[in-house]
């Protein structure tokens, strides 16, 4: 499975950005660059909470951008599994 790199974008301004609010829960969405092909992953915070959502994902984003992330095959039934226990 290829190592992906984070493909970010985001406005200075705005401390929600890779975040938004589904049912009361909070979701991260980010793009990943790998073997010439992106892939755009979203997954689930676990919190209710904004300013856990915002930790969680400072501290994803942070040890995607120094480890890198397995890009699991599209064909595979499991999504791409992130590095950190989020819901920790």
């Amino acid at each position: 499975m290829p190592l992906a790199t984070l493909s970010l974008r985001s406005q200075p301004g705005n401390r929600l950005h890779h975040l938004w609010c589904n049912n009361g829960t909070w979701w991260i969405h980010f793009t990943v660059n790998f073997d010439h092909r992106t892939r755009r992953i979203r997954r689930s915070l676990r919190t209710d909470s904004l300013e856990e959502a915002i930790c969680r994902r400072d501290r994803l984003l942070a040890q995607i951008a120094s480890e890198g992330l397995v890009v699991a095959d599209r064909r595979d039934a499991q999504p791409t599994p992130l590095p950190l226990a989020i819901g920790a």
